[in-house]
């Protein structure tokens, strides 16, 4: 079970609710170390959330869910600069394994 800060689920709640849909993961919420709240799955039985969305959505929400979440004291701009070094690295990657 993950747990989050209140100041980051604040922020990233979109992203925090996401996975507890998508990926039936549970999240604590803590403040100051104290466990506060819990968001957890609805119980939809027999429903597979996965096949209700398209390719191009599966794809859109694994880019999502590799996104890195941000912790209280990162600087959001330190974060950005190491998303985008990773992904030049995969492009680099990408065209010098000649795929």
């Amino acid at each position: 079970m993950k747990t989050v800060d209140a100041t980051i689920a604040r922020r990233q709640l979109g992203t925090l609710l996401d996975k507890v849909y998508y990926k039936r993961e549970s999240i604590v919420i803590e403040r100051k170390g104290k466990p506060m709240a819990k968001i957890v799955p609805l119980d939809t039985p027999g429903e597979n959330k996965e096949k209700l969305l398209t390719p191009i959505q599966k794809k859109l929400l694994e880019e999502l869910n590799s996104l890195p979440i941000l912790e209280i004291n990162e600087e959001p701009t330190e974060v950005l600069r190491r998303v985008r070094e990773k992904r030049a690295e995969k492009v680099k990657d990408h065209y010098c394994s000649g795929e």
